[in-house]
């Protein structure tokens, strides 16, 4: 008797543990992967953040160009940092300039009708393009590019390269040095290139070559030798076909705003030593700005 009561305590038990087993205590879980991004990303030309500057005392010199891109979706305050290492601090005032875009678009009909274009290529170069609009009646096609007459330079350009050349002027005008090869475009200047075909000829300046700000004058010749097509007639000698403005000032601390980006430049002024600087090496970093 005491046996059988016995084995159904033993049978109850163990179908209470099996009820308790089946009793669902976890639901699941949900696991994520965060990738983390940095918002605003410094680029440097050929992967390389570095470059050596050779200059004199008195010199301002400015660096390669680097790009700044805030990929974030909303705005970020960013700061400019410069240190010198081998230099003292009197001897190098380090600013930065923004680099901005030029562009120009506008047909001219005087003796014909020409379209003249300033692009800015995004490769570090200005290029200036007239297209005549009617067919040329005769003679070969030239153009001339002015910076920044009377103080400045000009490119002259014809379609078959035999006067392709460049000049500049001291500060009364007179024509300072003129260079015409006839073999070579613009010899021994690599920051200068012309070209042409049968409708058009174009002249790339390489914007280092160029002040922040700068004026410039167009002249060409698509009909007859002896006709010059004047960009701008308002005026004598000097009235510009346009101004233009390819670099601004650029604060230490700046905001960028969501998804923008913006290139740069970093420029060292040197002040006027009786010694030079060897070995100096100025490190820029970029911040964020901290509250």
């Amino acid at each position: 008797m005491n046996k059988k009561y016995m084995m159904f305590g033993l049978l109850g038990l163990f179908a209470v543990a099996l009820v308790s087993a089946a009793v669902i205590d976890y639901y699941g879980q949900v696991e994520q992967t965060i990738n983390i991004e940095q918002a605003v990303v410094l680029t440097c030309p050929e992967d390389l953040c570095s470059e050596d500057i050779v200059g004199f005392s008195g010199d301002t010199l400015m660096s390669n160009v680097y790009s700044l891109d805030n990929f974030a979706d909303s705005s970020r305050e960013v700061e400019l940092v410069s240190t010198q290492v081998g230099i003292d601090t009197n001897e190098v005032d380090t600013t930065y300039l923004k680099m901005l875009d030029y562009e120009y678009s506008k047909t001219w009909t005087n003796n014909g009708d020409i379209l003249v274009t300033v692009e800015d290529t995004n490769d570090g170069w200005l290029e200036w393009t007239y297209t005549t609009i009617t067919t040329p009646t005769s003679g070969r096609l030239k153009m001339t590019v002015e910076i920044d007459n009377p103080t400045g330079f000009g490119i002259t350009t014809f379609d078959d390269g035999s006067h392709d050349g460049w000049y500049y002027y001291d500060s009364d005008g007179t024509v300072r040095i003129s260079d015409y090869d006839s073999t070579n475009k613009v010899s021994g200047y690599d920051w200068v290139e012309t070209s042409f075909d049968s409708t058009s000829t174009t002249v790339r300046i390489e914007k280092s070559m160029l002040p922040n700000t700068f004026m410039w004058q167009g002249f060409a010749n698509f009909h007859l030798i002896g006709s010059w097509i004047e960009l701008d007639t308002n005026g004598s000698p000097w009235t510009p076909t346009a101004n233009a403005t390819i670099r601004e000032d650029l604060s230490s601390q700046f905001t960028m705003d969501t998804e923008s980006n913006f290139d740069f430049v970093i420029v060292n002024e040197i002040a006027d030593l009786s010694n030079g600087i060897s070995d100096g090496i100025i490190t820029t970093e970029v911040l964020p700005v901290t509250a």
